[in-house]
């Protein structure tokens, strides 16, 4: 297993033994709902929220222009605290804890939730029923969506509020960038290339008959996957050929490859 997944292993870990708040009252009834698109409110509904729950170890929040909930773990058990009706209040949930990532929301941009509101809909073309979500999107990945009823398409933000925009496979100038995003720092690549759907990904090697293959689709954020080695010891290539002959129908391998400087950049930056 890499490093990093050990790593992020102990992490977690110090997630669940942290800090925590003590619980407070709920806060008392207001004179009619607050609208959370407002700037400032989605952020201090939050802080309210965890303040009531009594914990900053959340695994899901939600936020709609006049709902707000948020799931937190204390040990291995999951409550969700919502605030409806201008109450706040513990309430029932499907929302359970399976080992998703664990976040404090405070760290996400959302100093103005009717400007993500605004981004989303030229993106989805409809602003009819909008929710923000925070939570493990794949493989320990947090990242903040945008979803409508009727449901469109999700619109994917990073950690500090930036849109996760689409691209176009067929634009040279558009796959360098998304080729910095799945290569990030590694030093050496099995192979990499374009999936029939347009998708950018590599295989980083990750231990023993097994890589790590990072994807990147023209419409939704890095996602990762451990598999096994494709059989064969893979010919030895370089980066400039490597790049310059990914395409649909042409899959690259080659150990190793090292990124040029272009793209040797980390992943998405929030």
């Amino acid at each position: 297993m890499r490093r990093f997944i050990r790593v992020g292993i102990v992490a977690v870990g110090l997630l669940l033994t942290g800090c925590t708040v003590a619980p407070q009252p709920a806060p008392a009834p207001t004179d009619g709902p607050a609208d959370l698109t407002e700037p400032g409110r989605a952020a201090d509904m939050i802080d309210q929220l965890m303040a009531a729950a009594g914990s900053t170890h959340v695994i899901n929040a939600e936020l709609s222009r006049q709902e707000a909930h948020v799931t937190v773990v204390t040990g291995e058990t999951a409550s969700t605290w919502a605030w409806r009706d201008a109450r706040i209040a513990q309430v029932d949930s499907d929302v359970d804890y399976v080992g998703q990532t664990i976040f404090d929301p405070r760290g996400f941009g959302l100093t103005d939730l009717g400007d993500l509101f605004d981004q989303a809909a030229q993106v989805a073309g409809s602003d009819q029923d909008q929710e923000l979500q925070i939570g493990d999107y794949d493989s320990g990945h947090v990242f903040m969506s945008v979803t409508t009823t009727p449901e469109t398409r999700p619109v994917f933000f990073t950690t500090g509020g930036k849109l996760i925009g689409a691209f176009d496979p067929t634009e040279e100038s558009e796959l360098g960038p998304v080729l910095s995003q799945v290569v990030g720092q590694a030093d050496e690549v099995d192979r990499l290339g374009l999936l029939a759907d347009g998708s950018v990904y590599v295989d980083l090697p990750a231990g023993e008959d097994q890589v790590l293959r990072v994807v990147r689709s023209p419409q939704f954020p890095v996602r990762e996957q451990l598999r096994s080695q494709w059989p064969g010891p893979p010919p030895i290539s370089t980066a400039r050929s490597a790049r310059a002959s990914a395409s649909p129908s042409n899959e690259v391998r080659a150990r190793p490859i090292r990124p040029s400087p272009s793209t040797s950049a980390p992943g998405a930056s929030t």
